[in-house]
């Protein structure tokens, strides 16, 4: 049997040790479970470029984008595809007049970073209440960085999970560790198929 001391010298060892999976702020309204990139590095430039994008729609202030994007961005997600800095900016506008309460989590293996081409893609989850309800949806973000600046941001976010957050169909589930591309269903529609559109097209329990 080890000697107490050891014990007590190895529980302390353990304590103090970083906990690589616990989410701290990297921007105002932005969490990270992983590794930061070196400062300055051109993979800390591209995650800088992400995280900045993030603390755009957490904080609503225009400045994050004006640093990290180019005049000529092209910004795209699932009905909008924008070009240009200012439309990007307007769609942040838009937004910020509807919603409230809004955070970023990325999990520990967000990152997929090719310095080689400039491309860099995250996962996040991205919560907000807006038009009277909570959102919490997991999204993927698709982004070209040129000389620190990201001048392609495509999102991939599946419109239908805030509407079956709304109908209590999908939980609000946040910061788990690996992120799926839809939460996991309620305990009240655990069992029930199909859901294929933006609401059931069955009852629960089925009839």
């Amino acid at each position: 049997m080890p000697h107490p001391l050891k014990l007590v010298i190895s529980l302390a060892t353990l304590l103090s040790l970083p906990l690589a999976s616990q989410a701290e702020q990297v921007r105002p309204g932005v969490e990270f479970s992983g590794v930061m990139e070196e400062e300055g590095s051109v993979r800390g430039q591209m995650q800088k470029v992400m995280f900045d994008f993030a603390a755009a729609w957490s904080t609503c202030e225009a400045d994050y984008m004006k640093t990290s994007f180019s005049d000529d961005v092209l910004f795209s997600y699932p009905t909008t595809t924008t070009t240009g800095l200012d439309a990007m900016l307007a769609d942040l506008e838009l937004f910020c007049n509807q919603a409230t309460d809004t955070s970023f989590y990325f999990p520990e293996d967000a990152f997929y970073i090719d310095e080689s081409t400039g491309r860099v893609a995250a996962e996040v989850q991205f919560r907000t209440f807006q038009r009277g309800s909570r959102q919490v949806v997991n999204d993927v973000w698709v982004s070209t960085v040129v000389d620190g600046k990201g001048t392609v941001l495509k999102e991939y976010l599946d419109g239908r999970v805030k509407d079956l957050q709304a109908l209590g169909v999908l939980t609000l589930e946040e910061d788990p560790k690996m992120l799926t591309p839809w939460p996991p269903r309620t305990e009240e529609w655990a069992e029930c198929f199909p859901i294929a559109k933006s609401a059931p097209i069955n009852s629960c329990p089925p009839t």
